[in-house]
């Protein structure tokens, strides 16, 4: 129940170390009265932690003027609140503020729903595939695949949004496959083959320069992150005849991924691109967890890489 307040025991409320909060009311005010079972419910809700009184302004003049009461009730958003030294009141009126958050989360809905629709606008859904090489210029990549040397590739979905012909925002999910090998010196010219295939997603920002619908020529940054499902080793050289290509984890020390590309691309009537990208992988994959046994497979030759780097070429169709 709410406390009454008077001239005679004003100080010793305030004086009681918790937060006071009153509510100035008359007898012949209409919305004093209705808001009064509020304030009831509001001093049985806090009566553990908060003082929650009533003052007649007609009975407590003085106090009234105090306060700098002069409307009553005092207008929302925020009712009249009194201040301990130490402590901050609370709002009484809980209806107006439960009203607002209402108002303020439908707000917040039609807003989201709104850019939604906005980003739809400008966004496509696509399918990407292409060719990944280890090699470490376009020429060498070139030549990889003219020789029929490439094996690795990459194939997903893609999700686009784009600003116009400016910027655009384009994440995907692939299963991307790549590859290094393993110099066996100390045996011929026997080379062990790593081809490892990761899921993989990246989001690709790009930024460039179009002509309307027609073309947009872009560069692009693509940080991405994978984890390694599959895993297969072969053997070319002095021992291949007698080696089939086998799929073990032995020769993988972290199957998570993680790295960057950079590279360029061109779209045409924003249905269809096409990039070429060079990638770097930035964690150590190919070794072993046994550092004495990584140092007895050093003696034996080089691995090429324990990293994957290389260059990708990929076409994306938008729909």
């Amino acid at each position: 129940m709410a406390k009454v307040i008077n001239d005679a025991n004003i100080a010793e409320v305030l004086a009681s170390g918790k937060p006071v909060v009153i509510d100035f009311w008359a007898t012949w005010c209409g919305p004093c009265r209705v808001l009064g079972p509020t304030v009831e419910e509001v001093a049985e809700e806090y009566a553990d932690k908060a003082i929650v009184a009533k003052c007649n302004v007609d009975d407590c003049e003085d106090i009234s003027m105090k306060y700098g009461i002069r409307n009553i009730p005092t207008p929302a958003p925020a009712r009249k609140m009194i201040k301990c030294p130490q402590k901050t009141g609370i709002n009484l009126n809980l209806q107006e503020d439960r009203q607002r958050d209402r108002r303020t989360l439908l707000i917040g809905i039609l807003a989201i729903a709104a850019l939604a629709l906005a980003v739809s606008a400008y966004a496509q859904v696509g399918i990407s595939a292409g060719l990944t090489s280890a090699s470490a210029t376009l020429e060498d990549a070139a030549k990889d695949v003219k020789g029929g040397a490439v094996n690795s590739y990459h194939v997903g979905l893609t999700y686009k949004i784009g600003i116009g012909n400016i910027l655009a925002i384009q994440p995907a999910i692939l299963y991307n496959v790549k590859g290094s090998n393993f110099d066996v010196t100390k045996i011929g010219d026997t080379k062990l083959n790593f081809k490892t295939g990761f899921v993989e997603v990246p989001v690709q920002v790009q930024a460039g320069l179009g002509i309307g619908r027609i073309v947009r020529v872009y560069g692009l940054a693509e940080p991405f992150v994978g984890y390694a499902i599959t895993n297969e080793v072969s053997a070319s050289g002095a021992i291949a005849a007698a080696s089939d290509p086998k799929k073990t984890w032995d020769n993988v020390k972290n199957r998570l991924e993680y790295g960057v590309s950079l590279g360029a691309g061109v779209e045409v009537l924003r249905h269809i691109q096409v990039s070429v990208k060079y990638f770097w992988t930035l964690s150590d994959l190919y070794g072993t967890q046994d550092a004495t046994l990584d140092s007895i497979i050093s003696g034996l030759g080089d691995i090429n890489a324990k990293n994957v780097n290389g260059i990708s070429a990929t076409i994306t169709l938008l729909f």
